[in-house]
């Protein structure tokens, strides 16, 4: 039985997605699946060692170029996904362009997707033979795993299998080790520089050593003020591959994190993660396992969650952090973390 799965981005959306590729092998060990990802998570996509290929493609890049050149590629890439033909090709995300992208494979019983009552965007079920009811309310990786049961017909077990960590044996971890994951996309994610100085400053007077993970130019000077204030914490030179840092997170003892997707990577990897969380909602997206702990207000706001890039508390452009994370204190992530530590 040979299957492709469509989910190509985001970050976070792909390590959800693991389970299911984990339980499609549990059921059916002669299974081969391909994934097509959008290029710059192909890397991430071959740690699961149940997928035969990633298969990548370029779609935010073609569709922000819109010119002939574009096309042309886009056209060589469908050429060279439909050499090979499928039993069953599932649209994992549930978007129009996922849809669009599922209908370009040869897939000869069709192509399998949520119902419209299931997917993100509605319009995509006139795009596939077969629809599937699934509940919205569910966590992510809930989700996509009853959608591929369902295509496939079989129900998931409770136990969650991400399947990566295999790829991670020869790290071994250190445990007076901490990373902090001080960067994301969104300015309303950020957390308060001044918080994250206290929370470094308790991880070096216990004895641990801090290392802060950044991805940007604004992350590095977030990174660096930290530093100033605690010397003793230190960060990479330069910015890291996504391996090397998921390798960071398998060493560490345990992980500080934003709604970002090294957070989810560092759930993902069993790795103690806590993740605070103020303009957009752990219910659905959160990190998910007994390693994990996702924070919020415990009494959020009339506005949480707004799922907003911008506070409309702050002016425009304001880079202050908004009041749904300055609430959350680093002496209460301090005391979640030293509980997680404790049952490992």
């Amino acid at each position: 039985m040979r299957i492709l799965l469509v989910k190509m981005s985001s970050m976070g959306d792909i390590y959800h997605t693991f389970p299911a590729i984990s339980d499609i092998k549990k059921q059916f060990p002669d299974a081969i699946i391909d994934w097509v990802v959008e290029d710059s998570f192909k890397e991430i996509v071959q740690w699961h060692p149940q997928i035969n290929q990633a298969i990548p493609i370029q779609l935010r890049r073609w569709v922000k170029q819109r010119d002939q050149h574009s096309w042309r590629e886009f056209k060589t890439w469908r050429k060279a996904l439909q050499t090979q033909a499928y039993d069953y090709v599932i649209d994992a995300q549930g978007l129009l362009k996922s849809a669009l992208i599922a209908k370009c494979a040869i897939a000869t019983s069709g192509v399998d997707g949520y119902d419209k009552h299931s997917a993100r965007e509605p319009i995509t079920h006139w795009f596939y033979k077969r629809t599937h009811s699934v509940d919205k309310n569910q966590h992510a990786v809930e989700r996509t795993r009853q959608l591929v049961g369902k295509v496939l017909g079989y129900q998931p077990e409770p136990a969650l299998n991400f399947g990566i960590n295999q790829n991670f044996t020869h790290i071994q971890k250190n445990p007076r080790k901490l990373v902090f994951i001080i960067g994301t996309s969104w300015v309303t994610k950020l957390w308060a520089t001044s918080e994250w100085q206290a929370l470094t400053q308790m991880a070096l007077d216990a004895g641990f050593s801090v290392e802060i993970i950044w991805g940007s130019s604004d992350e590095q000077a977030i990174a660096d003020a930290i530093i100033a204030a605690c010397p003793q914490a230190t960060r990479p030179a330069q910015r890291l591959s996504i391996t090397t840092i998921a390798e960071k997170l398998v060493e560490a003892a345990g992980v500080v994190g934003l709604d970002t997707g090294f957070s989810h990577l560092a759930g993902a990897l069993e790795t103690p993660t806590i993740a605070l969380y103020g303009a957009t909602s752990p219910t659905k997206v959160g990190l998910i396992g007994e390693h994990t702990h996702n924070l919020q207000l415990d009494e959020p706001l009339d506005c949480m969650p707004c799922h907003k890039r911008q506070c409309k508390w702050l002016p425009e452009n304001s880079r202050d952090t908004p009041a749904c994370m300055t609430g959350i204190k680093a002496g209460q992530v301090w005391l979640l973390l030293q509980n997680k530590l404790s049952q490992c």
